[in-house]
């Protein structure tokens, strides 16, 4: 699990150069380097987590996650046009979102799972998922503008940060636990507490 440790490490510290020196590409590293991360803490409280699925489990996994986070583009982009991406063409963002979103979503499988092993209290480990989820990702996006929010009708924010899309994150951090308890995934959804 060394390996893991160091390769977050280095997959994190390139994507904060890309997001520094201002490439619109910072987040598609930056979410092989948070899963691994997240990991790794999650395995050193004992978790099984998704480096330990046999290839099987994994592929439908990720196929799941891929379909789950294309959903939430279609209905959230596309239908409600609540988001856009100015930043990168339409083909990168889309090709990003089938191969990248499974990606950022098994890394909260992780987190909540780092997060409920450390304090065994599920409401509260999701509420600090959705923090943590909002810190590592929406709070840079205030500055890089890779994504922008066109929410109608609501103006009501935090930190910059629309409460709709704060709300949002929780269907995030649960949804993908959600759909790893349907595939049977009991490995990576039963913490150690």
């Amino acid at each position: 699990m060394k390996k893991v440790l160091l390769t977050s490490i280095i997959t994190i510290a390139v994507s904060t150069l890309l997001y520094i020196y201002k490439s619109p590409y910072w987040y598609y590293t930056g979410v092989f380097g948070v899963w691994l991360l997240f990991a790794y803490l999650s395995s050193l409280k004992g978790n099984k987590t998704t480096l330990n699925l046999n290839k099987k489990q994994f592929i439908y996994l990720y196929i799941s996650l891929s379909i789950f986070g294309i959903l939430i583009e279609l209905i959230g982009r596309a239908v409600l046009n609540w988001w856009h991406y100015p930043r990168t063409s339409p083909i990168i963002t889309n090709i990003a979102i089938v191969f990248l979103y499974p990606i950022i979503l098994i890394s909260f499988i992780e987190m909540y799972n780092f997060i409920i092993s450390s304090i065994k209290k599920p409401l509260v480990a999701t509420l600090l998922s959705v923090v943590a989820g909002i810190i590592i990702w929406e709070v840079p996006n205030i500055y890089s503008k890779d994504w922008i929010y066109t929410l109608p009708y609501n103006s009501l924010e935090i930190l910059n940060i629309n409460v709709i899309i704060i709300l949002g994150w929780f269907i995030l951090i649960l949804g993908p636990r959600y759909i790893a308890n349907m595939l049977n995934l009991k490995e990576i959804i039963k913490i150690k507490r």
